[in-house]
Order: C-alpha cells, then sequence, then structure tokens
C-alpha cells in the first residue's frame, strides 16, 4: 500500500512539473507574439503621427516661403531700382531706393530687401539705415546672386554674411531689354516657423542639399550634419559655416543618398566653401546612430541628446526614435520629422502586461481547476454526509417555523379581537358620557310633558278643548326635542358605522355639544366653535368621529382642570380635497418627550387612565383616510389638527 500511495504521488509530481514547464513554454511564445504585434502596431502609429506633422510642417513652411518668392520679381520691376541700376553713383536715388525697400520690407514682413549691382556689390539695402547694413558688401558669391544673373530667379538658404541671421533668399534678375543690369533679392526669416514647430514628442529638422541641418527644434542642432564632412580643415579655413564646430556622426547607413547620410565630395566642399553659406560654422554632426531602416525607407536612430561637453567625455545615448523625411527639390531642402519611440515602448509594455497578466490568470485559474478536481472526490462523501445532516435540520427548523408561524398568527388574531374590544370600550365610555348628558337635558323636557299632561286633564275636566289641543302640540314638541337628543345615543349604539358618508360639521358639532354639555357645564368651560360649520361636509363616520371630538375635548378640560374660565378654541380650514379642525387648549402644553409617544397605545402622562384614548382616536382617524396630529400651539397649551376628507353638500349623511 504504502508503495502504491509513493508511486501515485510520483505521478502526480511528474504530471505538476510538466503542466508548469508547458504553462512557461506558453507564457515565452506569448510574449514573443505580443512584443512583435504591439511593435509593428506601435511603429505603424508613430509614422502616421509623424507623417501627418511632416505634411503639416512642409505646408507651414512652403506657406511662408510662398509669400515672399514672387516678391522679388515685382521689385524688378520698380522704376526707382531701375533708375538706380542706370546712375549707380546718384545719392538722391539711392536713397530714394533706400526708403523704397525700407517700406516694401515693413509692409511684406521680409528680413531685408536689397539691391545688387551686376559686379555683386549691394547698391542699396531695407537697412540702410542699420548699424550693419547690406550696402557696399560684395555678394556676387552667393548662389543666388549667380543664379540671377544666369537670367532665371534663385532661391538659397545661408547665414548672413553680415547680419549673422540665418534667412531664406529670393532673388530675380533686372532686365532692361535683354540685358541684366541688376538683381533683387528678399531674404525671409523662418526662426517663428521654428518656433512654432515646438513639440515634445517629435523634433523637426530642415537640412539643405548637403545634409547640414539649418532649421532645428533644437537650438544646438543648427548647423550640424549627419555625418563627417570632407574636407574638414578646408571647410573652416572658409569660414563656410561661421565659428560652429565640425563633428563626424557616429554610424552612418548603408543606401542612404549623400544628402541624408551626410556624405559629400571634394567638389560639394570646395561649393559650400566658396559660397560662405554658413560662415565660419564647424557643422558638427549629430550625435545620431543609426539601428535599422523601416520598409518605408525611414530610419531607426538612437539619439545622444546632449549638447558637447567641455570635460570631453562621451555622452550616453537617451532615447530611440524613427526619422521620416521629405524632399522639397524647388526649396532645395529636406525636411525630416524626429519622432520619439517613447510611446511605442510604453505601448509594447502596456500590451505585455496586460497579455502576460491576463495568461496568469488564466494558467493560474486552470491550476486552480485541477486542484479543484483533485479536491473534488475527496470531499464528496463528507459533502454527502453534510447535505444530509443539512436536509435534517432544515426539515426540524422547518417544523418549528410553521409552529411559531401557528402561534403567531393566533398571537395576531387574539391582539385584533382585543383591540376591537378596547375600541369598544372606549366607546361605551363615552357612551356612559353621552348618557350623563342626555338624562340632564330631558330632565327638563320630561319635567315640561308631565306638566302640560296636568294641565291637559284639568283642561278636559273644564271642557276647554281648544286650550287641551295647545298643551297637546307643547307635547309634541317636546318629544321630538327628546328624539333629537337621543339621537347621539343611537350613533353609539352601533359596532361599526359605514366609512362612506358624509357628515356635516354642524351637526358633529350638536351631538359633541350634548355628549359634553353636562361635564362643560360642570366644570364652566366653552368652546368657541366656527360660525360656518353648517356648510362643511366630510368623509366619515358620525359615531367615531363624534368619539374623536370627544376625547380631545375631555382631554383639553383635564389639563385646564382648575382654571377659573376654561375655554377650548375650533378652528377651521378648508381646501378643495380636505377639512382640517384644530382644537387648542389653554393648558401647560405638551413635553416635548411626550410629543414622540402621544399616540402610543398605553402611553399616558395622567395618573389615571389607561392611555389608550388618543391611540384609539388616531386608530379610527387613520381607519377614515384622515390624519390626527398634535404639537404645542406657539402661545401656549396644547393643539390638535383632525384632517379629513371633504365631500361635496349634497351628499347627505344618514341618520
Amino acid at each position: 500500500m504504502k508503495r502504491t500511495y509513493a508511486a501515485l504521488s510520483a505521478a502526480g509530481t511528474g504530471r505538476r512539473n510538466l503542466l508548469l514547464l508547458l504553462l512557461l513554454l506558453g507564457m515565452a511564445l506569448l510574449a514573443y507574439l505580443l512584443y512583435g504585434t504591439a511593435r509593428l502596431q506601435a511603429m505603424a502609429q508613430i509614422r502616421e503621427q509623424a507623417d501627418a506633422n511632416l505634411n503639416r510642417y512642409i505646408l507651414s513652411l512652403q506657406h511662408q516661403l510662398d509669400r515672399h518668392k514672387d516678391l522679388p520679381r515685382l521689385l524688378a520691376n520698380q522704376q526707382q531700382l531701375i533708375a538706380l541700376l542706370q546712375d549707380p553713383d546718384n545719392p538722391h536715388k539711392t536713397d530714394q531706393a533706400n526708403r523704397y525697400l525700407a517700406w516694401v520690407n515693413d509692409t511684406m514682413g521680409a528680413t531685408d530687401s536689397y539691391l545688387i549691382a551686376t559686379n555683386g556689390i549691394t547698391l542699396a539695402a531695407s537697412n540702410w539705415d542699420q548699424p550693419r547694413p547690406f550696402t557696399g558688401n560684395d555678394y556676387s558669391f552667393r548662389p543666388y546672386f549667380q543664379q540671377a544673373m544666369e537670367g532665371g530667379p534663385g532661391r538659397y538658404f545661408a547665414l548672413g554674411n553680415t547680419s549673422r541671421v540665418r534667412g531664406y533668399f529670393f532673388s530675380h534678375p533686372v532686365m532692361q531689354g535683354e540685358e541684366i543690369i541688376g538683381v533683387t533679392v528678399v531674404k525671409v526669416d523662418l526662426e517663428d516657423v521654428e518656433e512654432d514647430w515646438s513639440d515634445p514628442l517629435q523634433d523637426i529638422l530642415v537640412m539643405d542639399e548637403d545634409g547640414v541641418i539649418f532649421i532645428s527644434t533644437r537650438a544646438h542642432w543648427r548647423f550640424r550634419t549627419l555625418g563627417q564632412l570632407p574636407g574638414y580643415e578646408h571647410i573652416l579655413a572658409s569660414r563656410q559655416y561661421g565659428n560652429h564646430e565640425l563633428r563626424q556622426l557616429q554610424a552612418l547607413a548603408a543606401g542612404r543618398p549623400p544628402a541624408l547620410a551626410g556624405l559629400l565630395s571634394e567638389a560639394d566642399v570646395a561649393r559650400i566653401r566658396a559660397s560662405q553659406r554658413y560662415g565660419s560654422a564647424p557643422l558638427l554632426p549629430l550625435d545620431i546612430v543609426r539601428r535599422e531602416a523601416t520598409a518605408q525607407g525611414d530610419l531607426l536612430l538612437t539619439l545622444i541628446d546632449q549638447p558637447p561637453s567641455s570635460d570631453g567625455l562621451d555622452p550616453q545615448p537617451t532615447g530611440h526614435y524613427l526619422l521620416v523625411s521629405r524632399l522639397l527639390p524647388e526649396a532645395g531642402m529636406r525636411v525630416a520629422v524626429l519622432a520619439s519611440l517613447r510611446p511605442l515602448e510604453t505601448s509594447v509594455f502596456r500590451t505585455l502586461a496586460v497579455g502576460l497578466t491576463f495568461y496568469l490568470v488564466v494558467a493560474a485559474l486552470a491550476l486552480f481547476l485541477v486542484a479543484r478536481h483533485r479536491l473534488k472526490k475527496r470531499y464528496e462523501a463528507e459533502l454527502q454526509r453534510a447535505h444530509e445532516a443539512l436536509e435534517l435540520r432544515v426539515e426540524q427548523r422547518t417544523r418549528e417555523l410553521t409552529e411559531a408561524n401557528r402561534r403567531l398568527q393566533q398571537e395576531m388574531e387574539q391582539h385584533h379581537q382585543t383591540q376591537n374590544q378596547l375600541i369598544q370600550t372606549a366607546k361605551l365610555a363615552v357612551l356612559g358620557q353621552l348618557s350623563a348628558g342626555i338624562n340632564h337635558e330631558l330632565s327638563q323636557p320630561l319635567t315640561a310633558i308631565r306638566h302640560y299632561a296636568d294641565n291637559g286633564r284639568k283642561l278636559l275636566e273644564r271642557g276647554k278643548a281648544g286650550s287641551v289641543a295647545t298643551n297637546l302640540e307643547e307635547i309634541a314638541g317636546l318629544a321630538g326635542r327628546m328624539a333629537t337628543i337621543l339621537q347621539p345615543l343611537r350613533e353609539f349604539a352601533r359596532q361599526n358605522g359605514d366609512l362612506g358618508q358624509s357628515v356635516n360639521l354642524q351637526h358633529l358639532r350638536q351631538g359633541v355639544m350634548v355628549i359634553m354639555g353636562s361635564q362643560l357645564e360642570q366644570q364652566g368651560a366653552r368652546i368657541d366653535w366656527p360660525d360656518d360649520l353648517g356648510g362643511v361636509w366630510v368623509r366619515g363616520d358620525i359615531g367615531r368621529l363624534e368619539q374623536v371630538l370627544v376625547n380631545l375635548i375631555s382631554n383639553a378640560l383635564q389639563a385646564m382642570a382648575g382654571q377659573a374660565e376654561p375655554r377650548i378654541e375650533v378652528g377651521l380650514c378648508t381646501t378643495d380635497e380636505e377639512v382640517q379642525l384644530t382644537l387648542r387648549d389653554h393648558g401647560p402644553g405638551l413635553a416635548e418627550h411626550a410629543l414622540e409617544h402621544i399616540f402610543e397605545p398605553f402611553y399616558t402622562t395622567k395618573s389615571a387612565g389607561l392611555g389608550l384614548g388618543l391611540s384609539i382616536s388616531h386608530r379610527i382617524v387613520q381607519s377614515l383616510d384622515g390624519r390626527l396630529e398634535a404639537r404645542n400651539h406657539p402661545g401656549g397649551g396644547a393643539l390638535f389638527t383632525l384632517t379629513l376628507k371633504r365631500t361635496r353638500a349634497h351628499e347627505q349623511e344618514p341618520r
């Protein structure tokens, strides 16, 4: 048995190890696939964005250049400039030409405008009144001058030989018949375009046909190259690029165009030196290590984005970039976007993290399911036993709950019966008060009837039949009055009334006064009723409403016991839907804690009584779809508000 268990355990361990190995291999394969897919997608997005931005930058640059490209041709036809070329030593014509060029320059927003004679000497310039004017300078070495002297328009970018400011030059020959007598030149500053191209994830490069960067969003890249220039010392001596130092690119990509790869021939170097295009700029190579070429012909670069250090230490690479470029042959330049690959790295990392996390979750779930399957057999017997025990407990508990429910229903029925008995008991208590009031009210009519009867007998003996008839009429009237007095007693004789009948408030008042008349007279109290009760009808049962008002008036009289002139004020407020009766006494009022429990059964603040009167009254009002509320009046005393549904006057209450 032990050997069998050990063998099974070893087999289980082997299966687990094999499963773990398969899971690790699957994770490695998934990571490889996710990396390749995510990198391709992210690279496509970056290139798409870079290409879109490249188009936008090219349009912006072309717009800036197109604004001024025709200006030299227009200037070449101006009479002031032609007159100066015909008489270059005339100071008056020179002044006119200078001022005219200054006006044109300010109006068109150009950087500089000037007029060159055929020998290359500047005769007039827009900056004639500046500290370093162009007038008198020899620009015969400039390609834009040479292009115009050949009979066509010229374009050229260079560092100003006098102003030391970068600019793009447009030129045009000034013709007199078939003869070229001079050249007009307009210089455009592109620094505004350079500032508008700021983007934290992309850099812009604009290079000339020799691969020299003359526009860049990074200042320390200007007048640098993409590779070592042959004839380096020769270029330095020519001061072609000003005082900028020339440095070599650390690695070159095979098969790149010379203008993009940064390779210049000796003839190119001689041409740049002769043109003095960039003054003495040293033309340092950018610290870019090319990694690979993409299928679209772009470059993936590793960029060392640090200015040259004074200690001579080599800087470290700081990021990877995608170089997307486009040649503008007419302008003689190449525009390139250098897009950071940080979003690619972030996207790839995010994809790997999500994919591998999902894989690990699935793998963990698979391991869990395997372990769960193994444990399932072990726990089946225990679960079966627990299930049987649970069924037994449920059956026992069901019997207990059934018995408890039966007892609860019995208690609820008993409670309902007790509640009805309490309501009837309260009605009987009110009935006792009603009987006392009726007894008091009937004593006078009965005495009068007896008196009229005695008089009638004597009148009959005397033969006065007319007087006897009068006495009988008086007796009939007194009998009708007694029937009216007995009406409340008939109402209270019923156990339950019709809750759907209409009750007139004046009739309700009369019934209440019959019941409470004796007690009010004994206590010397009075009730101030509204005058317009006869026109108001409410939905309810007159007997129950009399019971509620009798209870409220009795409580008010008890609260004012001992006062010389107790007074109860009844108010009336009506709307289209409801009727509110307010009953205010002038007693001490209700305690704050009593207001929260005043309608609860068996709650009382009096030494005598069960505390059921207000509770029963509250339930009666609720059964009539009304509300009974209690609060203290600001002027003192308790204030009870009885709200009932209003009915129409033509709905008569049954009697």
